[in-house]
Formats: structure tokens, C-alpha cells, sequence
């Protein structure tokens, strides 16, 4: 059964309301749970809902040639591991706030890599939107601090976590194309997860953590696993069914106006700088997009 496109955006909506949800419950975990303890719990959990589901198919899916299991090998340390250790250690350090708006900057630097690996092409106006936008994080990073620049080990986190799922969204395109998306999600979870156990127990002991950990936390962790993760995976993947990924990826931009709004609601204010850094970084990729070009020709064509 087709569904109406109104009705695929509020999925991508919906997905886009729990990512911008993970900032505010990863910064609420910050200072019980270590970073790669939290990372496996939410993980594990988003892994055995997904292999629950695959056993529960039935049917065969399609056979991966050894060229693309390597690579889902690599996206699952990079996609999963790499992006969710980065993305821990981060709000251990920083805002929730500022680390949304630092990934809201993650369809400017899709594009830079897109054109260096994908040799897509750079238009001047895509260029321009880049340099707004990263002024924008340049802005929320630094504080407008420019005389005494300093930068908050948490916000290079968050940076390096950006770096990390942009390049699993580029690779993915350009290695696994191919793949069918659940088939891509599950290897790349799975993978990242088991590597984000390993390293937890060699590194954090949660099988000690584990049971310290208040029930407050595990209940944000279940969220991040159920709802941060598989629910908005699966809203994600079916809004891309009828709406184009160019079109779809504008809905980063809400991640900070959710995880803002949320704030808000438990009492977290932003101040004047996180403010200007997230009109820069929103209007950068609108331009950047080409979003704003297209609808002032929409605006300026005549009538009929």
C-alpha cells in the first residue's frame, strides 16, 4: 500500500524528534554511565530487536558479494563504533544543545566529501552554504570566546562524531549501494555493537557499572536503543521510499530545534551565541541545499 507523502514527512519528522531526543538523554547519562558502557547498552539493545526480527522473517535475503562484507565491516566501525564513542565522550563534555548543532552541519559536510569521494559537483551556492554553516559551529564551539579561543574537548567530540557519520553515509553509498537497507543496518549494527562490548569490557568493566547504574538511566538507554535507534531507523527508512534523500536530508536540520525545545522543557537555556550559531548553521544548509534558490524562482514565476 502506497503512503501519502504528508504522512512519510511526519515519519521523518518523528524520526528526527528522537535523534534530537538522544542529545538531551545521552547529556542526562553524562557523569553515571561511562561513554562506552552507554554506547553498548543502547546498541545491544537496537541489535537484538533487529535479529529478533530477521529470525522472525522467514525468508532468505540477498547474498553479499566478500567486496561488500568488507565494507560493512568498515561502516559498522565507523557508522556505529567510531560515531557512537565519539558521540558519548562528547556529551560527557559539552551541551546537548551544542552538540546537536554541531551534527546539524552534517549535510554540509556530506557534501564536501561527496565531491572529493562521489566527485559530485560543488556549485558556488552549495559553496557559500558550507561557509555559513561552518562559521554557524565555528560560533557555537567557540563561544564567540576569539580572544581567549578555547574549545571544549566535548565539541571536538562531537566534531570527530560528525566526521564519522558523514563518511558512513558517503561510503555507504559509494560500497553498498546495493544492499538492501535493513540487510545494511543490521551487519553495520551488529558489527559496531560487538566492538563497542569488546572495548567496554577491556576498557570500563560494566559487567561492575551495570549494576550501579540507577534505573533512571537504564530507562534513557532502553529509549536511545528502542526509540533512538530502531524506531527512527525504521520511520527513516520508509520516508525514503517516497522522498528523496536530498530532499529528506533538510530534516537535520530540526535535530537542534527538538533537542532546544526538550531542553527547554527540563530547564536548559540556551544563550546568545548557541542562538546565532543555530540560525548560521540552518541557513547554511538551506543554501547550501539550494532550497532557498528554488523557492524564490517558485515565488518570482508568473501566474498561468
Amino acid at each position: 500500500m502506497q503512503v501519502r507523502e504528508p504522512w512519510l514527512w511526519l515519519m521523518a519528522m518523528t524520526c528526527i524528534f528522537f535523534w534530537g531526543g538522544n542529545f538531551n538523554a545521552a547529556e542526562a547519562l553524562a557523569g553515571e554511565v561511562s561513554a562506552l558502557t552507554a554506547a553498548a547498552e543502547r546498541f545491544l539493545i537496537a541489535a537484538i530487536i533487529l535479529l529478533a526480527l530477521r529470525l522472525g522473517q522467514g525468508k532468505r535475503e540477498s547474498a553479499l558479494s566478500q567486496h561488500q562484507i568488507v565494507w560493512l565491516v568498515v561502516l559498522g566501525v565507523i557508522g556505529v563504533f567510531g560515531f557512537n564513542y565519539a558521540f558519548f565522550l562528547g556529551l560527557q563534555q559539552t551541551s546537548a544543545l551544542n552538540g546537536a548543532l554541531i551534527m546539524a552541519a552534517s549535510p554540509l559536510v556530506t557534501n564536501i566529501l561527496s565531491a572529493w569521494l562521489l566527485k559530485t559537483r560543488i556549485t558556488l551556492l552549495n559553496a557559500l552554504g558550507i561557509m555559513i554553516g561552518l562559521v554557524g559551529v565555528s560560533l557555537v564551539i567557540t563561544g564567540n570566546e576569539w580572544q581567549n579561543l578555547r574549545i571544549a574537548p566535548g565539541d571536538l567530540y562531537m566534531v570527530l562524531a560528525c566526521l564519522c557519520m558523514c563518511s558512513f553515509t558517503v561510503l555507504s553509498k559509494k560500497h553498498a549501494a546495493h544492499v538492501p537497507p535493513m540487510q545494511l543496518t543490521r551487519w553495520t549494527i551488529v558489527v559496531g555493537t560487538g566492538l563497542l562490548c569488546l572495548f567496554a569490557l577491556l576498557i570500563e568493566q560494566p559487567l561492575q557499572q551495570l549494576p550501579t547504574i540507577s534505573l533512571k538511566s537504564h530507562i534513557l538507554l532502553i529509549y536511545m536503543g528502542v526509540f533512538g535507534t530502531f524506531v527512527a531507523y525504521a520511520c527513516w527508512m520508509k520516508a525514503l521510499q517516497g522522498i528523496a534523500p536530498g530532499r529528506l536530508s533538510l530534516c537535520f536540520n530540526f535535530v537542534p530545534i527538538f533537542t532546544l525545545l526538550i531542553g527547554l522543557a527540563t530547564g536548559h537555556y540556551p544563550n546568545a551565541a548557541q542562538l546565532l550559531g543555530m540560525l548560521l548553521v540552518i541557513s547554511g544548509v538551506l543554501l547550501g541545499s539550494g532550497l532557498i534558490k528554488k523557492r524564490a524562482a517558485v515565488v518570482r514565476q508568473p501566474a498561468n
